[in-house]
């Protein structure tokens, strides 16, 4: 039988030992994480392949004003000097449209009715209603009852008396007030409430309305807004200056008045119905921008000599509707310049 001496040594070893390990264990298990996480930095696991879910695409629709960049000539000037490295696929997204309903033009009269136009419509075409005001015959609003896109429209040009008011709303109250409106008639999705406005100032110049730097120079104010990024990829429109839904304000304190223009164009994303497909090069969308194929969303101010400093992946979202939501290359330069290029690589997309 072992003696007291003896179970207190045996015991001390005991838990000598098990700390020991235990101290191993945590050492270990450290080790191994960060031996993983290097592993993984060093040799990352291969994406899956495309599953191409939706078949062939059709072609992404730019507007058909487009004009070649062939006109310009291109120069490559990243950081690196070298083209960027790109995924090699990327998600595509449906872009579900909206049903027929028996209800959309008795919902768009009474639309019309709260914006103080005759309810009565006036159809122009199978899809789209004219709302006229006949308190002030040069106020419009033309409705698609399917898409539920419309824009109000104020003549201002016939109502030179309107550019003696120049109270505008500042920046700030600009903001606001669009995003009230949008609010009040239930206008403003999620794409738009977390994505981004920007405000300019616009002047009467030859009968148009052309930028202007400053609130004191300026006849009215515009507020445009883009819907959030997919991921890090911003979802860019033809005029990416333009937002499809934007509001110009005029500084009349007359509510009929006070709305020059309400575009609004919003095709809904179904984030949740995904494809993915294969991707160009970057050298070979390079290439497409170079032989003519690119879209020119933005020309350069410094003449017909592009300088290219970027290259990245966005979505392009079109004035007309498209049945899917596509990534595209974007090339940007200088002078302002920005181009797009599809791309979804072939034959996953129709040519």
């Amino acid at each position: 039988m072992a003696s007291l001496t003896e179970t207190a040594y045996y015991t001390r070893r005991t838990i000598n030992w098990v700390i020991l390990a235990m101290i191993a264990y945590i050492v270990l298990r450290i080790l191994w994480s960060v031996f993983v996480t290097v592993f993984l930095i060093i040799f990352p696991p291969k994406p899956p392949p495309p599953n191409h879910a939706f078949s062939v695409l059709p072609a992404v629709k730019f507007p058909k004003t487009a004009s070649p960049s062939a006109q310009l000539t291109f120069r490559l000037e990243t950081i690196t000097g070298i083209l960027p490295k790109a995924s090699e696929s990327a998600n595509v997204y449906f872009m579900p449209k909206t049903p027929a309903n028996l209800l959309a033009l008795t919902k768009t009269q009474e639309f019309a009715k709260r914006l103080q136009f005759d309810p009565t419509p006036i159809q122009e075409t199978k899809n789209i209603y004219r709302f006229d005001d006949p308190e002030s015959p040069i106020r419009k609003l033309r409705y698609d009852i399917v898409s539920n896109n419309f824009i109000l429209r104020y003549l201002f040009e016939q109502d030179t008396g309107l550019f003696l008011e120049k109270n505008l709303p500042l920046e700030p109250a600009a903001r606001a007030e669009a995003k009230s409106l949008l609010q009040t008639y239930n206008l403003y999705p999620d794409d738009l409430a977390n994505g981004s406005e920007t405000v300019s100032f616009l002047k009467l110049s030859a009968g148009k309305l052309v930028p202007t730097t400053s609130l004191s120079q300026a006849d009215a104010v515009r507020i445009d807004f883009f819907r959030k990024p997919v991921g890090n990829s911003a979802i860019l429109t033809p005029f990416p200056n333009e937002g499809h839904v934007a509001i110009i304000f005029s500084g009349s304190s007359n509510n009929k008045k006070h709305i020059w223009q309400w575009a609004y164009t919003f095709w809904p994303i179904d984030y949740t119905t995904i494809g993915t497909y294969g991707l160009k090069t970057p050298s070979q969308a390079w290439q497409e921008l170079q032989s003519g194929g690119g879209f020119i969303a933005r020309y350069p101010t410094t003449g017909t000599n592009v300088t290219v400093r970027n290259i990245s992946i966005g979505y392009y979202d079109s004035f007309e509707p498209q049945t899917y939501l596509q990534p595209i290359f974007v090339f940007e330069g200088d002078g302002g310049f920005l181009s797009y290029v599809p791309a979804v690589a072939p034959p996953w997309i129709e040519q």
